[in-house]
């Protein structure tokens, strides 16, 4: 039987420290109102950073299936942040692929 999996990206919000650190329920991840699923396989290993250099963290995602690297722009605010829809890493043309194992 075949089984697909799905991976939603999700944010846990810490609202309290000590101890034990306290989160907010999960709050899943979007990009143009639609939650962000990057297939099945697992790891998808999100990076926040500001990839284009115009003072916004955009999102860097990994896709387990194919191994290629995701970019979403953050078309909102620093701390409002508003992701557009993927394109691909590239490299002289070509989507940048990371082998898995």
């Amino acid at each position: 039987m075949l089984r697909t999996v799905s991976v939603l990206v999700l944010v846990l919000t810490a609202v309290g420290f000590g101890i034990t650190p306290v989160f907010d329920a999960p709050v899943a991840l979007e990009a143009s109102g639609v939650p962000i699923n990057v297939g099945g396989g697992g790891n998808a290993s999100p990076y926040i950073v500001d990839w284009d250099g115009d003072g916004k963290q955009d999102l860097v995602l990994g896709q387990y299936s194919g191994g290629r690297i995701r970019f979403y722009r953050n078309v909102g605010e620093h701390f409002a942040p508003e992701f557009a829809n993927f394109v691909y890493l590239q490299a002289d043309g070509v989507d940048i692929s990371v082998s898995s194992g």
